[in-house]
């Protein structure tokens, strides 16, 4: 049996997903190509993905679109693949649901370390990933972390808001919360923040920690005005409530 991860190389240039595929075969990934949605969505279906690729300008159509498609049905890891000219859309690509990008030209050792980063995290996401029901508690042998009216449960990859209701995040954004929630009430720099969550340093110019920021923020803040997470101007962000670590049951 090959357990080997799957990736879609989705690309209107012939010459980018044949130097993606050769150098993700010669790292023992299985490669997948498309070139347009349409065949992006007949891989989908027919094969078992665990990660695509996706460059932001393709033929006739935008890549974006595509992000934004696939997230209503799909939490599939995608790797935003873009020219350094496109850095605006990458911003918004990432708040579509990206959860990586690389930018043109890059080296072929980096993008594979930008893979599997990328696929460890859904990986460990979708093993302790419990099944997403209203009715489901939380075994008492389980760590809770306690943050106002909010639940966040590591061993089950949940968050529960005050009425109990599970609240979607995507792999990246929960485990960007449980780094703030492990170090409440301390300025997380920029720096720190990049080398957790996906073992590369961060540069000026990189907008990933901000973004996925951003989102966590809308998530946290809708049904209340607290400012959960705070900028520091100059050095980073602060997660600015207490957090209580227990044992036991969720809210019923």
């Amino acid at each position: 049996m090959n357990n080997s991860a799957t990736v879609l190389v989705v690309d209107d240039d012939p010459r980018i997903r044949e130097l993606l595929r050769s150098s993700l075969e010669a790292e023992r990934f299985i490669v997948f190509e498309a070139h347009s949605s349409e065949e992006l969505y007949k891989q989908l279906e027919e094969q078992s993905i665990d990660l695509i690729t996706m460059d932001i300008l393709l033929d006739r159509e935008n890549g974006l679109d595509l992000v934004r498609d696939i997230r209503k049905n799909s939490e599939i890891p995608i790797i935003l693949v873009t020219g350094r000219v496109d850095l605006i859309d990458t911003v918004l690509g990432l708040e579509l649901g990206a959860d990586d990008y690389i930018t043109k030209p890059f080296l072929i050792r980096e993008l594979v370390a930008r893979v599997r980063s990328v696929l460890r995290r859904a990986r460990i996401s979708n093993s302790e990933a419990a099944p997403d029901t209203h009715e489901q508690t939380i075994a008492p042998s389980q760590e809770v972390l306690r943050f106002g009216e909010w639940n966040l449960t590591p061993g089950s990859r949940e968050l529960r808001n005050a009425e109990n209701e599970l609240v979607s995040l995507t792999s990246t954004e929960f485990d960007l919360l449980e780094i703030f929630l492990n170090s409440p009430q301390r300025v997380l720099t920029r720096d720190h923040l990049m080398e957790t969550l996906t073992g590369r340093n961060w540069h000026p110019s990189d907008r990933v920690i901000d973004n996925h920021v951003v989102q966590l923020r809308k998530k946290l803040e809708s049904d209340d005005e607290f400012e959960w997470i705070k900028t520091v101007r100059g050095s980073g962000y602060l997660f600015a409530a207490k957090v209580i670590k227990t044992l036991g049951k969720n809210k019923d």
